[in-house]
């Protein structure tokens, strides 16, 4: 076979120009290519940089959030882990912090505060269940606290070292029997019948009114009229010119109201009597048979005179001149010059000073 016949019409229909143009494109697309493929190589390289940067990054934060994390105090138990894991690794919850609560107020043994003082301890234990998660714990926290009868009591009990120490339930309980008989039901009618506010505030009655009403069990129109009937006085009268009050809650507040204006005004009444008894300065005025010593008193100014004034002051009118004879003799017995009398000089004599205020 010729192998010139195998592609016929080849050279008819690609000249050698058009074949080498038609390379020369295709060149030029595959070195296009190749400059795409080249930059999407950087930029994943450069992807790439970023994200072991970021990483490296992440991991040094990691250490120094671990670093300043505060470790937990001894006070604070964590719960033992429910399966095994690697030495170093903590199972157990986050340590979380828990609130201060005040110390509950010491107990002495009062048969009426027992329930409020195990009301506090149980706050105690509510708010802090890691510090105080076993019975021991809770049972040492309350014997802690007792004084007088209840420590007493309480050293008998954890010397003996019996099931009560250790439950807090039946502790509580023993206590209970013990220490918690407050007054109810009659007992409390009783005392509610014969209570009385004396010289207390209506608010300070009210309270123990309040908490013996809550164990007495009677009805609102009973405590009604138990309150009022224990007010002072002074209350009452007020009471008396107002209407019925519909509830207990209402009426102590009406009364407190009352109560409060009432010793206002005895305050007020006291602070304006002692302004009336308090002692006044009282002026008295100067005996005019006394002569008070001279005093230099401001004088206005005044024109000259007319005429130089003699070095004796001069006479009133109705009042004869002295003789030369008169004045030596005045001067000699040291007389005044004015009126004759012994015992003072003209210039301080009374009977010129007083005509001298009769003409002002």
């Amino acid at each position: 076979m010729n192998p010139e016949n195998t592609q016929p019409g080849l050279e008819s229909a690609w000249t050698p120009q058009q074949l080498h143009q038609a390379v020369s494109n295709q060149g030029g697309l595959l070195g296009q290519h190749d400059q795409m493929l080249k930059g999407l190589s950087d930029s994943n390289h450069n992807m790439l940089s970023q994200v072991n940067a970021l990483t490296d990054k992440v991991t040094e934060l990691s250490t120094l959030i671990a670093q300043r994390l505060p470790t937990p105090t001894p006070s604070i138990r964590s719960r033992p882990a429910s399966g095994p894991g690697p030495a170093g690794t903590s199972q157990g919850p986050p340590v979380t912090h828990e609130p201060f609560v005040p110390t509950p107020e010491h107990y002495g043994g009062d048969q009426g505060s027992c329930q409020a003082f195990l009301m506090q301890t149980s706050l105690v234990f509510e708010l802090q269940p890691l510090t105080y998660s076993t019975d021991r714990s809770r049972i040492a926290y309350i014997l802690s606290l007792l004084t007088g009868a209840a420590r007493d009591w309480g050293s008998a009990v954890w010397a003996a070292q019996t099931a009560v120490c250790h439950s807090y339930v039946a502790f509580v309980q023993e206590m209970r029997k013990v220490f918690d008989h407050p007054v109810r039901g009659r007992d409390a009618g009783g005392r509610l019948f014969s209570l009385r506010q004396a010289s207390r505030s209506t608010a300070e009655y009210a309270v123990e009114f309040r908490t013996l009403a809550a164990e007495s069990g009677w009805n609102d129109v009973a405590l009604q009229g138990a309150f009022q009937r224990g007010l002072s006085e002074a209350v009452k009268d007020e009471l008396a010119t107002r209407d019925e009050s519909s509830s207990l809650d209402e009426l102590i507040a009406l009364a407190i109201r009352l109560d409060n204006r009432i010793r206002e005004r005895r305050r007020e009444r006291g602070a304006r009597f002692l302004q009336l008894t308090q002692p006044r300065p009282s002026y008295c005025a100067p005996s005019p048979s006394r002569n008070p010593p001279p005093r230099i008193l401001p004088v206005a100014s005044a024109p000259p005179p007319a005429a130089s004034a003699p070095e004796d002051e001069p006479m009133q009118l109705g009042r004869a001149h002295l003789s030369e004879e008169e004045k030596q003799r005045r001067r000699q017995t040291n007389a005044c010059l004015y009126c004759g009398e012994m015992g003072h000089y003209a210039a301080a004599c009374p009977s010129k000073r007083g005509k001298g205020l009769a003409r002002q």
